[in-house]
């Protein structure tokens, strides 16, 4: 099958398109990681859909999928969105927590009629805008994100996640600590301990300027969840990793920054958004249209 490809923006995104009929699934996983890689984000627009084709496409280029507990299920791979009717700042999706998916996806039934508009913001193109005090708050120290997760939401990710493996707890209510601890990278910089009520608090140190693991070569991008949302969940506190506070003027320069190149989807019926969520962070406008339904799905290369 041919494809027709056109920018989304004059620094990032594109917008791919068949040439002829095509279903979702039938999008080749390395060609999509490889134009992922170069562009952090696609808007497949114009395929044949339908969340069942979202679902397969997303299974068929991820190593492992990651669910949300808190949000609605739709079989074993994609999930409602539905975080009220605010307005979201920019964040990588659980990019303040040591279970940090890979991929996003995003999949459009129905297209908001007015506003309503997921907003996307390179972080690549974000650090080349960085003054230099700017990259050197974020490069000589990392920031730390600390949040307790009650019992059932934390027992109902790992259950969830395990439940891909062989060794899978025999129920959510059967899910253990070390269990959770399992699906944390070696490398997240994590310490997660287990309160008296079943809850958990954890501590999340990582870079607020980091690489892309999908690049070939450094690629130094602002990405992180310094502004991102807190909908069914106790808001983190966010400092430096040292305990110290990120200076408010700093936070709000950035913010405006990351504002000024904040583009939005343009949904159409059918569009699916995949989002290299290790670089690129998004966000949403505020709902205008309730009817607007879109479905997310989050998921590892590995």
């Amino acid at each position: 099958m041919t494809l027709s490809t056109v920018p989304h923006t004059e620094h990032s995104g594109l917008i791919v398109s068949p040439r002829a009929p095509q279903a979702l699934f039938e999008l080749a996983p390395d060609l999509l990681k490889s134009m992922l890689a170069s562009h952090g984000y696609l808007v497949l627009r114009g395929f044949e859909h339908s969340i069942d084709r979202f679902s397969r496409l997303v299974r068929q280029c991820s190593g492992r999928i990651s669910l949300d507990p808190a949000r609605t299920f739709d079989g074993n791979t994609a999930q409602k969105v539905d975080a009220g009717l605010d307005a979201v700042g920019l964040h990588c999706e659980n990019g303040n927590s040591p279970f940090w998916p890979d991929l996003c996806w995003f999949y459009c039934q129905t297209a908001p009629a007015r506003g309503s508009q997921t907003t996307l913001c390179d972080g690549k193109a974000v650090y080349r805008h960085l003054t230099a005090e700017q990259r050197a708050a974020f490069t000589e120290r990392e920031i730390m994100y600390a949040r307790r997760v009650e019992a059932d939401k934390w027992k109902t990710y790992a259950f969830h996640a395990l439940a891909q493996g062989t060794d899978a707890p025999a129920s959510i209510e059967a899910v253990t600590l070390q269990d959770l601890i399992s699906l944390t990278p070696q490398d997240a910089g994590s310490l997660i301990e287990l309160n008296e009520d079943g809850s958990i608090t954890y501590r999340f140190r990582t870079p607020a300027i980091r690489n892309s693991r999908l690049a070939q070569e450094a690629q130094p991008a602002f990405a992180n969840s310094l502004f991102g949302p807190s909908n069914h969940y106790q808001a983190p506190r966010i400092t430096f990793a040292d305990g110290e506070p990120i200076d408010p003027q700093l936070l709000h320069a950035l913010d405006g920054l990351c504002e000024q190149l904040t583009v939005d989807v343009g949904w159409q019926r059918g569009d699916v958004v995949l989002i290299d969520n290790t670089r690129v962070m998004h966000g949403r406008r505020a709902i205008d249209d309730p009817a607007r339904t879109i479905f997310n799905a989050l998921s590892y290369l590995d």
